[in-house]
Parts: C-alpha cells; structure tokens; sequence
C-alpha cells in the first residue's frame, strides 16, 4: 500500500491531461502522512521498494514534473538511493542482510553489481560471494537469486587479475567439481577458461556441460575458440547460440562444422537453445558468400536444414530459401529423382535398387524431407554460365528425370513434380507465359501429367489475397490467361489447350463460384 501511494494510481497521461487542464495533482497531505505512517520498522522492508524490480516505478512527484525528467539523471538517483540502502544494511546487517535482501525481489543482479562496484572492498567481497556460494553448494536452499548475485558480482569485476584473485579465494578450500560449478558464474571468456583448464578432466566437462555460453563483443578469436571448445563438448546449440547474432564473425569453415554437427543432433537439452528462423538464414547467407565452401558442401548442408529453410513463401519474397541445393539439383537431375523416390511409391510394387533404398525407420522422415525439397523448389535447370535459360539444356534435364523415373515406375509423378517446377517460369521476351525455353519444352513432351502438376503450381502459387465482393479478380486471371491461351495456339498447341486455357477455365469456375456466394450474402443481409 506504501508503494501504491508513492507512485500514486495516476498514469503518465493523466497527468499529462490534468496538467494541460489546469486541474492540480498535488498528493495530499493526507496520502503523504499515510505514506509516512506506513514506513516499515524493519530495515530490509524498509528499502524493499529500491530493489523490488530492474526498473524502480517512478513516485508521484516525478510524474508531477514529468516534462522536465532527465532519464539519466533520474538513473544515477536512483543508483545513489540503491548505494545509500546497501550501505546502511550492511552497516548495521552485515553480510547476512545483503544475502537475505538478494532472495527478495526481482533485481539481485543490481545487488551483486553494486556491490563488487560500489561497496564492499576485494576481501570483502569474497566473502560475501563464499558465504552465496555455500549457500548454492547447499541443494535443500533456494540457490536461483544466490547464483545471480555471485554471478553479477564477478561480471562486475572488468580488471581479470581482481577477479582471478576473487575466485581463488572463494574457491580456495572447495573440490575441483565445485570450483567447476563456480567457474560457470563466472563470466563467459578467455580468462575464465585458463582457470577451467587447470582443473582435471572430470571438472573440465562439467564446466563446459553447464556453462550459459554467451556473444563475446570483442574478440572473434574468442568467439571462435568458444565454439570449438563448445563443440568438443557435444553442445552444437548452445555455440550457435552465442554467435546467433553476428554469424558472419565466426570462420565460415567452422561455422559449416557447427551446423553440420548441431543437424545430427547433440547433449543440449530438448527445449534449450531452440533455433530461430531469422538466425538460421543469416548463418547460411554467410556460408553463401564463402570460397572455402563448395556447391555440394553447401546444398548438402541446405538439404539437412530443408524444414527451416524451405518456407512456403521461399524465395519470392526475398527469403534466402534453398539456392545451392536448387543449383546442385540443376547440375545432377538424378538428385530430383532420388527426392521423387523418396516421396513417392512404384506404381508396380517393385523394389528399388538397394542404392535408393532408405532404412525403414528412416522411410517416413525422408518422405518428408523430399516432400519439401519438391515443394520448394523454384529455380529451373537449364541456365548457362551467364544465367540465361536455354531449352537444349532444360530439355536435357528433363528427359534424363523423365527417363530415370520410368526405370523406376514412376512416370506420371515425376512429371507432376517437373510441372510444378516449371510453373515458376518466368513470362517470355514476348509478354507472354511462360517463357520460351519452358513452353518449348512443354511442347516437345507434351505430357498431361507435367501439365497438370504445371496448372497446380500455378493456382497454389497465388497465396493468401485480398478480395473484393464476386469473381472480379478471378475474371482478370482467366482473361489473362486466354489471351496468352491464344497467342500460343498456332506455335504451341498443345500449351495453350492444355494449360493456359485449362488456367482460364477454372478462374471462370471460380468467378462464377464468388459471383453466386456474393449473391446469397447480399439476400442474407
């Protein structure tokens, strides 16, 4: 209730409302002797407010005077209260008062801090961290605030003699296994691992079994060295997440390693470290840039992360998607035919040469994972070196899948597959769709099959849209495509029939589809 008053119920907006009206918003001598009466008898309560949470609630008066708040000011104020608290606690407290106000509130961090800054003296302050850290070695207690307190504390000591010489003293009479877990407080860097690899084995790993690894800001050597140790560990997570922000510091050959290693799996935890899509991406845009790299070392690492990486929006809205597995495919078709065998039976119940078989237990996963690399992919073979698509080329891609994939009973879907890829044509020089090479090629095979998973892909390539009330969108898609429909029914028949007026046919049907549902709302309402 004491707080309640000191900040008052009223918002920064009210007061700015009552102020630009004239109204006062003065407390009342009344709320302030209330606010006066309430004031604990006990020392730790009494100063309870200052270290409750990292950001102290700002009181009525400078809410009142709001326009003239200096935040930095008000910060190092409010540091001074905290250093004036910690003094006199300690003063009439001691060691005992500091630890029993870290177990209340959310803000010991700020305790450990002040402390190792501001208040007590190095012998002091070892003390005090070995009376927290016998508290933690305790396993009946609480140990959650006492580690951040000690933790704090030696982040707070930057000259690395004063804290070696800090840490030797608590840890002066403990086993090699608890200096171990005290090691792990302390902070994240090159000085604290000296210490680390003066223990024996045993300790070594349980320091770099526990640790919370973290970005070290000025050293990319370091940086490179706490992954290495990391991955030594089996600890493939917890390295990638301390260089999660800034991947491209880290050496491009180990950064390969890492996320070679961390897709195999690892002993992080299950729920620990969990990777982020945006982090992810970086870290493959930096190993897309790398000479040291090749073409198969980056598609096969592209492949391992195929769920992350292969998104339904892919490439075309600017997303890093899957390039190198795209060129790799582009390079070696019969990879596009392994993806296919992996997803898709025989349609003669056959079995498939031992080197295309996959473990049963695995069959599932790889069913997926091909399911995806089929679905993601938007890249069409057939490019020379200065990227322009050449219908020799795509046509011999083509016939060498088509090919593989009859030997392997399974024709018509590797031509759905092949259309579906093929739906990502772009439009041809001639303003029409698609492009020349793709709709020669679709002519020289014309296949029904390549047709049809053509017309999938380019109704599913369509997405989430906006829309208006009828079929007004959907008339201007199936006129779109008749008029393309009839520039290629004299140079490429059996496109045009096939796909681009079979397109204009089913935007009629969905036109005519919006345009009766459009209806049935209007006589509804």
């Amino acid at each position: 209730m004491r707080e309640k008053i000191r900040v008052s119920t009223r918002s920064r907006r009210a007061v700015q409302r009552a102020k630009k009206s004239g109204r006062s918003t003065d407390l009342t001598t009344k709320g302030m002797a209330v606010h006066a009466a309430l004031e604990p008898s006990d020392l730790l309560n009494r100063h309870a407010w200052l270290f409750r949470n990292g950001w102290v609630e700002e009181s009525f008066d400078e809410i009142e005077n709001i326009e003239d708040v200096d935040f930095r000011i008000r910060d190092e104020r409010i540091k001074e209260l905290r250093i004036d608290a910690l003094t006199e606690i300690y003063a009439q407290r001691g060691f005992t008062g500091i630890l029993e106000l870290s177990e209340r509130g959310e803000a010991t961090w700020v305790i450990g801090l002040l402390a190792a800054s501001c208040l007590l003296s190095g012998p002091e302050l070892q003390e005090l961290l070995r009376l927290a850290f016998e508290v933690i070695l305790d396993d009946k207690k609480e140990i959650h605030s006492y580690k951040i307190l000690v933790s704090s504390a030696l982040q707070a000591l930057t000259d690395e003699g004063e804290r070696e010489k800090i840490i030797r003293g608590v840890s002066s009479d403990l086993s090699e296994d608890d200096i171990a877990r005290l090691l792990v407080l302390a902070p994240f860097g090159k000085a604290t691992w000296k210490l680390v690899d003066a223990l024996g084995e045993a300790a070594q790993t349980s320091y770099w079994r526990e640790v919370t690894p973290d970005w070290i800001r000025d050293s990319d050597a370091e940086n490179n060295e706490a992954v290495e140790r990391l991955m030594r560990a089996g600890r493939y997570r917890a390295a990638f997440s301390c260089v999660r922000f800034k991947p491209a510091k880290l050496d491009a050959q180990i950064l390969f390693r890492l996320l070679s290693a961390m897709a195999q799996g690892g002993n992080d935890q299950p729920g620990e470290y969990t990777l982020e899509h945006y982090h992810l991406e970086k870290a493959f845009e930096h190993l897309d840039t790398s000479p040291a790299l090749t073409l198969t070392e980056k598609a096969g690492l592209e492949f391992a992360y195929i769920e992350a990486l292969a998104r339904p929006w892919g490439r075309r809205s600017g997303k890093y998607g899957i390039p190198n597995l795209e060129r790799y495919i582009a390079e070696h078709p019969e990879f596009f035919v392994q993806a296919v065998v992996w997803t898709y039976k025989r349609r003669d119940g056959a079995t498939d040469p031992k080197e295309l078989q996959v473990p049963p237990e695995r069959a599932k996963d790889m069913a997926e994972r091909g399911y995806k690399l089929l679905e993601a992919l938007q890249h069409i073979p057939g490019h020379n070196d200065l990227g322009e698509l050449e219908t020799d080329r795509l046509a011999k891609w083509v016939m060498t899948v088509r090919q593989s994939a009859a030997e392997l009973a399974r024709t018509d879907i590797a031509d759905v597959c092949i259309g579906k890829l093929l739906s990502c044509a772009p439009i041809g020089e001639d303003g029409v769709w698609p492009c020349e090479p793709v709709r020669d090629v679709m002519e020289e095979f014309q296949s029904e099959a390549m047709m049809s998973g053509t017309h999938t892909g380019v109704y599913n390539s369509r997405g989430a849209h906006w829309r208006g009330e009828g079929g007004d969108q959907e008339r201007e898609l199936a006129d779109k495509y008749r008029k393309w429909g009839r520039a290629l029914q004299v140079s490429h028949p059996f496109v045009a029939s096939q796909l681009l007026m079979g397109l204009a046919k089913t935007y009629d049907h969905e036109a005519s589809r919006e345009d009766i549902e459009a209806g049935i709302m209007r006589r509804l309402r």
